[in-house]
């Protein structure tokens, strides 16, 4: 089994997306790590058209997943965290379709050994900076840290490990270890006769968060924490900020391997 797979869940209105993020993956990949991407069924002949046919493994997102679900980012969660069920690799770098790397990568980016993944784990530090600001505070309309620490609490409750410090376990690309959604699923999942999308609807609907809390609590795999790999911009003020100060890829290089842009960015 290979010790790190690149996976990317995607879908028809992310098309152009993946197919930039692939060709950053073909440019910046210099260890070769095998990439997949899995979409629904009925895309999976738009994604060869446009992706062609070398390069990644294109698999349908009912190969993931058996369950009828409806329709939703839900599901596409699911769908995410699932991925380690095709026992494909023992860890794997979920990826989102806008997302894109702007320099060379190795698997010793991800891998502390050949046994131990790092994993994203910070306190979203620089985020809540710029969201505390009056002028962001009042165009944004809400403030983002609340929602943090209420998802991150309502995790902690189940586990009934509440504290005072909330970690933030991304943004993507996250680096996720298979044993941990194990032992989500077969030590809790199963015994409390529910389902993973069941946590997502009426609990918390992160699985980023689900997957950090469930390594803390299960303690699956050592912990060697890691700043966010990729540069996110969560609101588009942000980036406009960004370009303003005069920011651009080579100051973005200086810490990060790659750029997120929010896809409804573009799909409005």
């Amino acid at each position: 089994m290979k010790p790190l797979v690149l996976y990317c869940k995607s879908y028809h209105k992310d098309v152009d997306l993946a197919k930039n993020l692939k060709l950053s993956i073909d440019t910046f990949n210099k260890n070769k790590i095998e990439f997949y991407i899995s979409v629904p069924n009925n895309d999976l002949q738009l994604f060869k058209n446009k992706l062609g046919g070398s390069g990644y493994n294109l698999i349908a997102d009912e190969d993931i997943i058996k369950e009828e679900l409806p329709e939703s980012w839900l599901k596409q969660q699911c769908v995410k965290s699932s991925f380690w069920k095709l026992n494909i690799a023992k860890n794997y770098l979920m990826l989102d379709s806008d997302s894109f790397f702007i320099k060379d990568f190795y698997l010793d980016d991800f891998m502390y050994d050949q046994e131990t993944p790092y994993t994203i784990m910070h306190e979203q530090q620089d985020l809540f900076q710029w969201s505390s600001l009056p002028s962001n505070k009042a165009q944004l309309g809400f403030d983002p840290q609340e929602s943090f620490i209420s998802d991150r609490l309502k995790i902690m409750k189940i586990f009934n490990t509440e504290r005072s410090v909330f970690f933030d376990f991304g943004p993507s690309p996250c680096i996720w270890n298979c044993q941990v959604w194990r032992d989500l699923e077969e030590k809790f999942i199963k015994p409390n006769k529910t389902s993973f999308y069941n946590l997502l609807q009426h609990t918390a609907p992160s699985e980023i968060t689900w997957y950090g809390e469930s390594l803390l609590y299960f303690k699956s795999v050592e912990l060697i924490p890691r700043s966010p790999l990729f540069k996110v911009f969560h609101y588009q003020k942000q980036y406009d900020d960004f370009l303003k100060l005069g920011g651009n890829i080579d100051t973005l290089k200086q810490c990060f391997m790659g750029v997120i842009l929010q896809s409804n960015w573009f799909n409005e």
